[in-house]
């Protein structure tokens, strides 16, 4: 693994985290627990009212993070009814921000990509956007696209609403999509590496191997990081080993299949994002005393008590450092959570040295959540 951090070349240098879009039951009481519980904007509406036949859609920003929550117009909204009644709500695409999306549309074809849809025009008295669509996992895409040639608050089709959600809290300081994390059934991961460096020539940066050999006590599972080479996109990749019950098999239980696990926040100050988004009724995974006692011993320059009392984690990297905490699954099913970073002094990795804690942790609370 001696060359993993030198990162391969890319034409795609402009590529970075757009959009995420939720396919959920109801949309308008998930956007309500994300502006009040984490603090976004709505912005944007579609739906029948806006000449969209088929679906509910509102579009709610925090800084630079973007999201897309959509439910079903009526029964026959098929594609998204058949999403939630298989997957539960759950992340149903992400968007990448491309200088040319039918250039890059037509390199990922040639590098093995799964169309979905292929590139298409929408236009309003506002300009245009161009988007297209690739096929990952079982029912998720990567979407391509493009604003340079539209002033609206999104895409065509949607209806500024503002006013009507005049809903501000404290700020939550969150700021940018940091990274996607996708689980993935046993020995799909080598699948799922290729097509995403090969269409999005990205690179394996990072490898964490703690599958189990005899009887040695490991976690039971294989994680790779894939960056491209601008450092914007950031993929997580993570299936379980074989005979291992773990976090990551319950995912692909309760999803009913392989998708996006979790998406990381970036924040500007995680302290004072945990105290605001605690006190809206966030729950947030726990960690055992022990792991703190261990990083007091270890890092014991580190304010330790700082970290105990809002419950966070932290990887320390040649001086730099990594901020994290989990929250607990958002819905019913023990599926979906965020995670919220901070880099200080241009910390890069990845906080692999606290996959133990947070798979160890992570396991105990949703085995219980998925036993009541």
């Amino acid at each position: 693994m001696e060359n993993l951090n030198n990162i391969v070349s890319t034409d795609l240098p402009k590529m970075e985290y757009d959009f995420i879009e939720y396919y959920v039951g109801m949309a308008k009481m998930v956007v309500y627990w994300h502006v009040k519980a984490l603090g976004f904007k709505v912005v944007a509406y579609c739906g029948p009212e806006t000449g969209v036949e088929d679906r509910c859609s509102y579009y709610i920003v925090k800084n630079d993070i973007k999201i897309v929550i959509t439910s079903a117009s009526q029964p026959s909204s098929y594609k998204i009814v058949s999403f939630v009644d298989l997957h539960g709500n759950g992340i149903k695409r992400f968007a990448m921000k491309v200088e040319d999306v039918s250039a890059s549309f037509q390199r990922a074809l040639k590098n093995g990509a799964i169309p979905l849809q292929h590139p298409v025009v929408v236009s309003d008295d506002k300009g245009s956007v161009e988007h297209a669509s690739l096929k990952v996992f079982d029912d998720n895409e990567v979407v391509l696209i493009n604003y340079d040639n539209y002033t609206g608050d999104f895409m065509p089709g949607y209806k500024n609403i503002e006013d009507d959600w005049d809903v501000l809290g404290e700020d939550s300081a969150l700021e940018k999509i940091d990274h996607v994390a996708c689980a993935l059934r046993l020995n799909e991961i080598n699948l799922w590496e290729n097509y995403f460096n090969n269409i999005f020539q990205s690179k394996t940066v990072k490898q964490f191997d703690e599958r189990k050999v005899g009887e040695e006590k490991k976690i039971g599972m294989l994680l790779k990081v894939l960056q491209s080479e601008n450092k914007q996109m950031n993929n997580v990749l993570v299936e379980p080993d074989h005979g291992v019950r773990s976090q990551v098999s319950l995912f692909i239980d309760q999803n009913y299949g392989a998708g996006i696990q979790h998406i990381a926040f970036e924040s500007a100050n995680i302290f004072r994002s945990v105290e605001v988004l605690r006190a809206n009724g966030v729950r947030f995974t726990r960690y055992p005393d022990s792991y703190y006692e261990k990083l007091n011993a270890k890092y014991p320059h580190l304010d330790v008590t700082l970290l105990r009392k809002h419950g966070v984690l932290c990887d320390v990297l040649d001086g730099a450092l990594l901020f994290q905490i989990f929250t607990a699954p958002i819905g019913d099913r023990a599926t979906f959570f965020y995670e919220i970073v901070q880099r200080v002094n241009n910390y890069e990795g990845f906080g692999l040295d606290n996959i133990h804690a947070l798979f160890e942790a992570m396991e105990t609370e949703l085995m219980a959540n998925n036993a009541l």
